[in-house]
């Protein structure tokens, strides 16, 4: 077993920042996530659960924020998130990787659990084993514990992160990490870009004006668009607005998304406003959906970062 490394960070939220002689006899909950994390997001109620049920109970929920994305690591832009969350435990910045390292974690999300000699007894990575997670965290509280619920786990597991189907894997916009299906594209510079008359499938294309950069493209014409190959779901896209008021239009299979398959942040008429940087969601299906996704800068000029995907019904 591995001793808990420390935890290391200026920035804390929820909390003043813990040092380790506030750790001691404690049983550690350490979750990596990071705020436009699709998995990270979905993993957010059931931790909610294990933290009004067992912090007065002895478990103290470390959250590691640790940034894919550059916006992500601006300290106003997680705080946001946490309030919109609404998350009360303590969370650190992790901007510089330092705990991420030193854990040598490598995923979002990621849980580790400690025992009250603080020794890591227990991970798991991504979504998933909830009611195998909580039932480490009792046996673990219930030696110096009178009374402690071992009952009322419940074994209710999200679909999410379980293989429904295979949907489209994630899909990067950025030249670090992406591909475009273009016949031909630029880096670092606005170029105009035509999209192919054929899409293969899992693809995004360009078509319009676009500056291409290493996290993102971003539309620098009114009508620039991202055009999807995908089967999901679900689809959602990490999106950063550039100008004050940014209107992003959305289409399938070239007709305005219908309201039964428009996501969350679909409002009437197909229109998704681009508000802040996060992950909006732009499909949501109880069927499997294959075809094409139109993302169209109506107003205004937007980053996008990275598409994500369910398989699993809602």
């Amino acid at each position: 077993m591995v001793k808990l490394p420390k935890i290391i960070g200026d920035i804390w939220f929820n909390s003043k920042p813990l040092k380790s002689q506030n750790l001691i006899g404690k049983v550690i909950l350490i979750d990596f996530w990071t705020y436009t994390c699709v998995n990270c997001l979905r993993t957010i109620p059931h931790l909610h659960r294990l933290w009004h049920k067992y912090k007065d109970k002895g478990l103290v929920m470390i959250g590691i924020h640790t940034p894919e994305f550059e916006f992500e690591k601006d300290p106003q832009n997680v705080e946001r998130a946490i309030r919109d969350l609404h998350i009360h435990w303590p969370i650190v910045l992790d901007n510089n990787y330092v705990n991420w390292n030193n854990f040598a974690n490598r995923f979002w999300p990621a849980k580790y659990i400690t025992d009250r000699e603080g020794k890591i007894v227990y991970e798991h990575f991504g979504e998933g084993a909830y009611g195998e997670t909580e039932k480490v965290i009792q046996k673990l509280l219930v030696g110096r514990l009178d009374k402690l619920p071992l009952v009322d786990i419940g074994e209710e597991e999200h679909l999410h992160g379980q293989a429904c189907f295979i949907p489209t894997p994630e899909l990067y916009c950025g030249y670090g990490r992406g591909t475009l299906s273009n016949p031909t594209y630029f880096n670092d510079q606005i170029a105009d870009y035509t999209a192919p008359e054929v899409l293969v499938e899992d693809s995004i294309a360009l078509a319009g004006k676009f500056y291409a950069a290493y996290e993102y493209v971003e539309s620098a014409e009114v009508n620039a668009t991202i055009v999807l190959k995908f089967v999901a779901t679900e689809v959602n896209l990490v999106m950063r607005p550039v100008t004050p008021k940014v209107e992003v239009g959305i289409l399938l299979n070239k007709e305005t998304i219908p309201e039964n398959l428009s996501g969350s942040d679909v409002q009437n008429q197909g229109i998704v406003i681009v508000n802040r940087p996060r992950m909006y969601n732009l499909l949501k299906s109880d069927y499997m959906v294959d075809g094409v996704l139109d993302i169209i800068a109506k107003t205004g000029n937007f980053q996008a970062y990275a598409f994500t995907f369910s398989g699993c019904p809602h």
